[in-house]
């Protein structure tokens, strides 16, 4: 009998593949009829798995105790299936080799293939830009940029950014670790969200051998990140300052900002200035997918930003008519919410007293028995 396939999908985090972990567990039983076993029993699962290898529980609000073991379960229920297995998870893309080696060690008498997802990097930079408001941050889109794009990565937001957004440096680090190029897949995602997803999953279909059209994907209702929802939230994290613990805080971002609370505004546009720095990193990436006998999917020419519009607002630049706009309906909608769990706690505390009622009558009648 040969060898076990695993088919691991790493990121780029934030470069369109975030579904993915939610979609395989849609699926699985779907793709365990086509072989193929996705052994994380939920996204939230690989997601503590992922937090547990990289070591940053910590910084996801979570403790120890509530990660540890997460990746070695879902590796047992890899081992005690049959057939090949599929798994993803975006954060992993930035592990360091000894986080690689921890990771695969663990997948032991499987042969690994790796999947990779990358999208320009201007995209990319925005992406991640939001995703650190989403997370509690409050910093500025020029600010962000000074930091992230300075050559001499001084500030400890440029390590982390590129450890795991610079596609070359990635590969760089998993190749060796996997066993070459001819076991690493490139997927270059297309610039339109609405395309992204299906392109995605298409991919990874013909990657791992089931058929995409067969398992639609549930309908994406995220607005996505664009300006006036990260202006907002922006002002809501200086305001809150750091009075909510960050697991909550993303959880109530998620729901209220970031899962379309603002419809049919545009993503942010990339300054003028940054086009012709990211543009050729996007071409020093093309070229060491071409050069390094990688597997790709997709045009490559998606891996390069697009001009800058100049007459399209910038990211920082929004209106304070617009945000007043965004804030009150997200207001709104929490003072709904707000309502709904008060009277659901009011009918709790209603059931707990009759309860107690009962609890007491049952205990005086066993002391007078």
């Amino acid at each position: 009998m040969g060898r076990r396939t695993a088919y691991l999908h790493i990121g780029l985090p934030r470069s369109g593949g975030a579904f993915l972990d939610s979609a395989l567990a849609e699926h699985a039983e779907a793709l365990q009829a086509a072989g193929l076993r996705h052994p994380a029993m939920s996204a939230e699962q690989m997601f503590r798995a992922a937090i547990e290898i990289r070591r940053d529980h910590k910084a996801w609000g979570y403790e120890r105790r509530e990660v540890e073991g997460s990746w070695a379960e879902i590796c047992r229920r890899a081992r005690k299936s049959k057939g090949d297995v599929v798994l993803s998870q975006e954060l992993l893309a930035a592990c360091t080799p000894p986080q690689i080696d921890l990771l695969l060690d663990a997948l032991h008498g499987f042969d690994i293939q790796l999947v990779v997802t990358a999208r320009d990097p201007g995209t990319q930079l925005v992406a991640a830009w939001a995703g650190s408001v989403e997370a509690g941050r409050s910093v500025s889109f020029s600010r962000f940029c000074q930091r992230v794009m300075d050559p001499a990565r001084e500030h400890d937001r440029a390590e982390r950014f590129w450890a795991g957004e610079d596609l070359s440096t990635v590969l760089g680090r998993w190749t060796a670790a996997v066993g070459g190029p001819q076991r690493v897949h490139v997927i270059a995602v297309p610039p339109d969200s609405g395309d992204a997803r299906e392109a995605i999953w298409s991919a990874l279909g013909e990657i791992a051998g089931f058929d995409a059209t067969r398992l639609p994907l549930a309908l994406d209702t995220s607005s996505g990140p664009n300006p006036t929802t990260i202006a907002v939230l922006r002002q809501v994290n200086r305001a809150v300052d750091g009075r909510l613990p960050g697991r909550a805080h993303r959880v109530v971002v998620r729901r209220y900002l970031s899962e379309g609370s603002v419809a049919d505004v545009p993503a942010p546009t990339l300054p003028a200035d940054l086009h012709a720095t990211l543009l050729a990193l996007g071409e020093r990436w093309r070229k060491d997918l071409a050069d390094g006998g990688y597997d790709v999917h997709g045009d490559t020419a998606d891996l390069l930003p697009a001009a800058p519009d100049p007459t399209a607002a910038q990211p920082d630049d929004v209106p304070a008519e617009e945000r007043l706009t965004a804030a009150t309906d997200v207001l709104a909608n929490v003072l709904v919410e707000v309502a709904r769990l008060r009277e659901h706690n009011q009918a709790l505390e209603g059931r707990n007293t009759k309860l107690e009622k009962k609890r007491k009558k049952l205990k005086s009648r066993l002391a007078n028995a």
